[in-house]
């Protein structure tokens, strides 16, 4: 299949699946989700990813309607069924279906996957960054399905000729639209604290592991547009990116100062775990 589209125990391509207009992820975008990338038919840190989605979902008192390992399951067995040698894994708890009403609806959510060809992000290829204001709302730590900030984001980030674009809230570097973004000053790996305004994202979590495996010295702390122009590095994770490194800032050259130990850490969490552990079987 060139992809698949999954909705409640239905499986046919992406755009023949319908979903019912009850469902509150279509009134509300009153739902969850999480995606990873696949390759050789097997997810990426899935565990993990599946892990992010029901703690989001405990936090909004969302009812999953499979447990934890029959969704691992699902997942696993629907990857094979779709073309190419790497696959981009999108799924989605909506807390259920009911007539437009706000208040929550009784019952179990509703389960929707969809997975596609796409390859992983050149991660040694430096990007372009453009930064803008972070009008989000107050819980960026849950990736909700209210994306609308995230879409006008990603067409700044197009406009502009970038591949990401950086938040920055109350004078202070947040998180990139898509994905968590960091920096390397003096031997030393700072990003931003994970509190309710940004995404605790699997691969940050994973480059400060590395890192500290490293012998670096990690502080999670507040750091400004200054800093970031100023980084001897910057590292964007997230599943896709894995851990690139950028070029410019809103047209301004930045990084290109430790070259080595950016290449270290891009090759840790590259090379070392996603080769390693996505091996043909």
């Amino acid at each position: 299949m060139k992809n698949l589209g999954y909705y409640n125990g239905k499986v046919g391509l992406i755009e023949e699946i319908s979903v019912p207009m009850t469902d509150r992820a279509f009134y509300f975008g009153d739902g969850v989700y999480d995606a990873v990338m696949c390759r050789n038919n097997i997810p990426y840190l899935l565990c993990e990813h599946i892990n992010r989605l029901y703690d989001n979902c405990h936090l909004l008192g969302i009812n999953p309607p499979k447990g934890k390992e029959e969704l691992s399951h699902i997942i696993k067995e629907l990857c094979p069924l779709v073309d190419g040698e790497e696959k981009f894994v999108y799924f989605h708890i909506s807390r259920g279906s009911g007539i437009r009403n706000h208040a929550f609806v009784d019952g179990p959510g509703n389960l929707c996957i969809t997975i596609k060809e796409q390859r992983v992000d050149p991660v040694y290829e430096k990007m372009d960054l453009c930064t803008t204001e972070d009008h989000r709302y107050g819980y960026c730590n849950i990736k909700t399905l209210n994306l609308l900030p995230s879409v006008l984001a990603a067409q700044h980030f197009k406009n502009q000729r970038c591949g990401e674009t950086v938040f920055i809230r109350d004078g202070y570097i947040t998180e990139c639209s898509h994905s968590n973004v960091s920096i390397l000053k003096g031997k030393e790996l700072i990003t931003a604290p994970a509190d309710r305004h940004i995404l605790p994202g699997v691969t940050r979590a994973h480059l400060i592991n590395h890192a500290r495996k490293m012998g670096i010295v990690v502080r999670e702390e507040k750091y400004t547009l200054d800093d970031l122009y100023d980084a001897d590095e910057i590292i964007v994770t997230s599943s896709s990116k894995m851990a690139r490194g950028a070029k410019k800032l809103n047209g301004k050259p930045v990084g290109g100062r430790d070259k080595h130990l950016l290449e270290a850490l891009q090759a840790a969490i590259y090379d070392d775990y996603l080769e390693s552990t996505t091996k043909k079987q």
